[in-house]
């Protein structure tokens, strides 16, 4: 008989950060130009500002009612799907700053 074999098992066990290449010592990195500068073009000013704040407050549930049957009601009559609680919300506050001259 011959002696024992030096074998490596048929199934290892390996870490996935074992094919990770080592990390280049000494060298440096190829030159890379700078990217073209594009000219620069002033931003367009919005027409009109977006509804997204959220202004938690509480409200009676019969003026909540009424002002859902009022945005209904214009937007079946103007047929402007823009119409909502937060929009007429909004110009309302607006009006009462103005007024009051805050």
């Amino acid at each position: 008989m011959t002696g024992p074999v030096d074998r490596k098992p048929a199934i290892g066990r390996r870490h996935p950060a074992d094919n990770i290449p080592e990390k280049p010592t000494g060298t440096k990195p190829p030159m890379v130009p700078p990217p073209p500068e594009r000219p620069k073009v002033p931003a367009p000013q919005p027409v009109e500002e977006r509804l997204i704040e959220q202004h938690n407050v509480r409200i009676r549930p019969s003026t909540k009612e009424r002002l859902g049957r009022a945005v209904d009601k214009l937007r079946y009559e103007t047929g402007d799907r823009s119409i909502s609680i937060a929009s007429i919300t909004d110009q309302a506050l607006r009006e009462f700053m103005d007024r009051n001259g805050c």
